[in-house]
């Protein structure tokens, strides 16, 4: 220490009064101390993709009497964020693509795929993409097959191709290009089993109020009629009549829509709706038993949630979670009830929502706190949390919730 001080201190090697030498010693503890640990400080990450975020404060933990319980279950082969996940007719989880660790162009983008097996709580690898993807459309086909469209890639530029995964033998096969590279969109397969991605980003960054719809049986991409809006980080939902109710969107930074609208895909036609009570972007949004869309958080650090009805074109303020979440997870329980995990500033709490009271409740707390991560409901009715963002970095751990 006295000679790191002699170096900082005085450029001729000088030994200062020890008077002095006794307050800057105070002064270097103090600031070790301010300066050392920053793991519980307040981080502002709304409007960072960085790899790299620390625990915001104001996070409580789980009150005594929380629901449910958190068990580690089997990791995937990669740690993995931006990733997608879709649960198979036969009830195994397949999960493509996503980030791997690194930053900008010297991040690591997937283009392996693997399948989790509840019953043998294992997961194996099966055939890799053809490119490698992040922020991917994955939809699930009436075949029982899976395709994957446009997405980020290595070059961090939006793709505009598109390959679909054949369950029975495990590969990819190229299918029909997007006629635009686009990323951060949703897609959805319709009831007639074509599938709709709408919006997004262009490899410029720019929004785009455009749509496509791939027709699986000429394995082609078409223009649909473009909405109203240019959106990315919006949702879509599939409404029990087969229209698509698009909610949200924006940048990282506001301001962000908070306009909605409706898609009809025997029409080609879209229809403005009544607007959401914010605007909101990396929001959840989630179709409840009674086929109206429960739409919680995004960023901005929203606490509020609200319901949309179909049937009479309005939306319903319900309760707050307890915390902020955007970039979170969230799916309809078998029991009817909405649960969400984590989120940016690295939640480690889940949330259920009751449609009945419109009420928010604590679970107990995950193993790890995670965002950009996914859930999926098993054939059992427990969830499988897989992967996202944690404290430490990427995460290859998963989760099982048990209501």
């Amino acid at each position: 220490m006295r000679i790191i001080l002699k170096i900082f201190l005085n450029r001729r090697y000088k030994l200062i009064p020890v008077t002095n030498l006794v307050w800057i010693v105070v002064l270097l503890t103090m600031i070790m101390a301010c300066g050392g640990d920053s793991s519980n400080t307040d981080s502002s990450d709304e409007g960072s993709s960085s790899d790299s975020v620390t625990i915001q404060s104001g996070e409580k933990p789980a009150p005594k009497g929380s629901e449910g319980e958190f068990t580690l279950v089997d990791e995937m082969k990669a740690a993995r964020q931006l990733h997608s996940a879709i649960k198979l007719p036969d009830g195994r989880v397949f999960v493509v693509g996503g980030r791997g660790p690194g930053a900008n162009l010297n991040n690591t983008v997937y283009e392996s795929a693997e399948i989790y097996t509840p019953d043998s709580d294992e997961w194996v690898l099966t055939g890799s993409m053809v490119d490698q993807r992040h922020d991917l459309c994955a939809s699930l086909l009436k075949d029982g097959k899976v395709l994957a469209a446009g997405g980020r890639g290595k070059l961090n530029m939006a793709m505009p191709t598109a390959e679909v995964w054949d369950p029975l033998t495990g590969e990819w096969s190229q299918t029909g290009n997007l006629n635009i590279g686009r990323d951060y969109m949703p897609c959805v397969t319709l009831n007639d089993g074509r599938v709709i991605i709408i919006g997004g980003e262009e490899r410029d960054y720019a929004m785009e109020a455009s749509v496509e719809l791939w027709d699986p049986s000429t394995g082609k991409w078409s223009d649909a009629t473009p909405m109203s809006a240019a959106r990315a980080r919006h949702t879509a939902t599939l409404l029990d009549d087969g229209r698509v109710l698009v909610t949200g969107g924006g940048k990282l930074d506001p301001p962000y829509e908070k306009t909605t609208e409706i898609y009809d895909p025997a029409t080609d036609s879209w229809v403005s709706v009544a607007e959401m009570s914010t605007g909101r972007a990396s929001h959840t949004a989630v179709k409840l038993s009674d086929g109206s869309v429960l739409v919680v958080g995004g960023r901005g650090k929203k606490l509020t949630s609200e319901v949309y009805n179909p049937l009479t074109d309005a939306w319903t303020k319900v309760g707050n979670t307890e915390i902020p979440r955007s970039e979170a997870s969230g799916v309809l329980m078998q029991d009817g009830r909405v649960l969400i995990t984590g989120g940016i500033g690295l939640r480690i709490s889940g949330e259920i929502f009751d449609p009945g009271t419109g009420i928010w409740t604590r679970t107990l707390d995950m193993h790890d706190t995670r965002y950009r991560h996914q859930m999926i409901v098993l054939d059992s009715g427990k969830i499988l949390v897989i992967g996202g963002n944690g404290k430490e970095g990427l995460l290859a751990e998963n989760e099982l919730f048990t209501p």
